[in-house]
């Protein structure tokens, strides 16, 4: 799939404008560019976490595509593998059929497969649930009556990497929508299963970069991002939510499991407030238990859409660790507070 890149360049130098994928006349190749910069001040350091464009498009009617490009960004280590990687491919058959995805995509577990965290602020349980957002392998869509289901390959060891020892992960989820009332619910229920990284709760995967180390289960002993010995026989069973209630978005997700036999369990619930068109109010809880220790945390913040194509938002997120590695025990208590400047278009 390295070839997607050079899909990108041609498109966009070569003279073709982009098109409307809903519109068959027009020619074969039908895609839109989305173009995105997102900048944070994290404490008293400004970085750019996202400068990217991503093509999405269909060629015909049996081949779609979806291509993520960081042209600049200040995020590395698997953190980075994480966010960035998306490179996949979509055979369509007959309406109704299953379609399969190859390439590089988001994990279908949990509220991942529904929900668009890549340019949030608050993050769901991935990063120490699973060790892996983004992974590359082949996925199967399609619908059982009016369940929709995903059941994914992978290899485990994130986009642009090798697979560290030839296990693969399987995951599936099947998802249901409901009407309570006159509100919309989504309810998902995800299982997982194969061998995947697993992550000291004293770093965060996501923003420490090539500081956040991985953990041998079997020893507690830290180890580098790239260390076999970090990684685990995971198995996952997730419970999660998507809630429409009057004006209040609610997501919740509940994840129970082990690494190499030792039990894991997490939760984590957002709920976005609307206090008019432009502005709302989101808060969070998450808690995350593994064999080396645990966390709780709590976010609130505020999102303010400057115009269609910028949103501000400002967030401030505590959250208290404990951890044990080889007998050693660990305290800390980690304060972060985040404004955050996004431009699409």
């Amino acid at each position: 799939m390295r070839a997607l890149p050079l899909v990108l360049v041609l498109l966009l130098f070569s003279g073709a404008a982009p098109s409307d994928p809903s519109d068959p006349s027009d020619s074969p190749l039908q895609y839109s560019l989305k173009y995105r910069l997102d900048t944070r001040l994290m404490g008293d350091q400004l970085d750019i976490m996202a400068g990217e464009v991503e093509a999405f498009g269909a060629y015909g009617q049996h081949l779609n595509f979806g291509l993520q490009v960081p042209l600049v960004t200040n995020m590395t280590g698997r953190g980075r593998g994480m966010h960035f990687g998306n490179e996949y491919i979509i055979l369509k058959g007959k309406i109704g059929q299953p379609t399969v995805k190859l390439g590089q995509f988001v994990i279908p577990f949990g509220n991942l497969a529904d929900y668009e965290t890549h340019s949030r602020i608050f993050q769901p349980l991935y990063a120490n649930s699973l060790g892996v957002r983004i992974d590359p392998g082949v996925e199967v869509d399609g619908y059982l009556g009016d369940a929709e289901y995903q059941v994914a390959v992978t290899s485990g060891n994130g986009p642009f990497k090798g697979d560290i020892d030839g296990n693969k992960v399987v995951t599936a989820r099947i998802s249901k929508k409901l009407q309570v009332g006159d509100d919309d619910l989504k309810i998902g229920i995800s299982a997982l299963k194969g061998r995947l990284p697993v992550f000291s709760l004293m770093n965060d995967p996501l923003m420490d970069g090539l500081d956040a180390m991985l953990i041998n289960v079997r020893n507690d002993e830290p180890v580098g991002q790239n260390d076999r010995s970090g990684f685990a026989d995971k198995t996952r069973y997730g419970l999660d939510a998507e809630y429409y209630r009057g004006i209040d978005l609610i997501r919740a997700e509940l994840v129970v499991g082990s690494d190499d036999g030792h039990g894991a369990n997490g939760q984590w619930i957002q709920v976005e407030h609307p206090l008019n068109y432009k502005t709302s109010l989101i808060g969070m809880l998450k808690r995350w238990q593994q064999s080396t220790g645990s966390f709780a945390g709590w976010g609130i913040g505020v999102e303010h859409k400057l115009q269609d194509t910028k949103t501000l938002r400002v967030a401030y997120q505590d959250r208290r660790i404990n951890e044990r590695l080889q007998d050693m025990p660990m305290k800390m208590d980690m304060h972060m507070f985040t404004m955050q400047y996004v431009v699409e278009f």
